[in-house]
């Protein structure tokens, strides 16, 4: 099953974008891989991904920073953003709500879950 959706997957941890990767090429997907979030950012400016999936701790610029950045791009392109992290008080995870198509999701996550909540996302968008 082949379709055009681009997944970026953004994490520091190699064994976290190879399963990621993975799950999404067995279901059709194009998958970009970033190793931190200055890197995500430029994909996401250049290849202008369907769904972002990025962790929060991260060297060089963290995932909060990241989604704070694209944020205001997706008044012109909607995309989906999914946050996964292990470490973070629930009270300090507000700021996520706050922001235009993005979803939590806690370590350790199910991959399963997360291509259900990219499917549904991309379903609901009627492509």
């Amino acid at each position: 099953m082949e379709n055009n959706k681009k997944v970026l997957v953004i994490d520091d941890e190699a064994q976290i974008r190879r399963v990621l990767e993975l799950k999404f090429k067995n279901r059709g997907y194009q998958v970009i891989m970033a190793k931190n979030g200055e890197q995500g950012f430029d994909i996401i400016q250049k290849q202008k991904p369907d769904i972002v999936i990025s962790d929060i701790n991260m060297p060089i610029m963290d995932g909060k920073t990241l989604c704070e950045k694209t944020n205001g791009l997706k008044k012109y392109r909607s995309f989906l953003t999914i946050i996964i992290t292990a470490r973070i008080n629930p009270e300090d995870r507000d700021w996520i709500d706050t922001l235009q198509d993005t979803l939590f999701m806690e370590k350790p996550f199910s991959p399963a879950r997360i291509v259900e909540a990219v499917e549904q996302y991309i379903g609901g968008q009627g492509c």
